[in-house]
């Protein structure tokens, strides 16, 4: 038999195990995007293909004209507002259950490498807006100096 079903406490003491179990717990405080008061930020996927940077946020439900997208060097802010329901549409239902969610959403997405704002695209399809950022070519020029010597 294994000895960590005799010994529960054995394997919660383990370094991997209490550091995996604290590295859980503290993530979301240091992630690198906010979603102010909401309870469901959108989801981004961020990732590079053929020097572009690529940005994909899922927005059910969101008008793309009452999206507001900024692209930085560094970063891209994204912030959008999903209305409720008018109360006249509302008043006469008698809801079992409401799980949609309704309000403000913002986030702040930090890009791995230099971008090129200029060069930002952004379109819309199916609920999900797509952003692409062409990487910031770095310069590979470089100048030998020669060195002197003085006597």
């Amino acid at each position: 038999m294994r000895r960590e079903k005799f010994y529960p406490v054995m394997r919660m003491m383990d370094p991997e195990n209490l550091f995996n179990s604290f590295a859980n717990e503290i993530t979301p405080f240091f992630d690198d995007s906010f979603s102010g008061f909401t309870a469901n930020p959108a989801k981004i996927d961020l990732y590079r293909k053929d020097g572009k940077i690529f940005a994909e946020a899922e927005l059910p439900g969101i008008n793309p004209n009452d999206v507001e997208l900024h692209v930085y060097s560094d970063r891209l802010t994204l912030s959008a507002e999903k209305k409720s329901e008018s109360k006249e549409d509302s008043k006469d239902k008698s809801y079992f259950r409401s799980e949609r969610s309704w309000g403000k959403i913002e986030r702040v997405i930090s890009f791995p490498v230099e971008a090129d704002p200029e060069s930002a695209k952004a379109s819309f399809k199916n609920g999900v807006l797509t952003i692409e950022v062409n990487e910031k070519s770095q310069d590979k020029a470089h100048k030998k100096v020669s060195i002197t010597s003085e006597a």
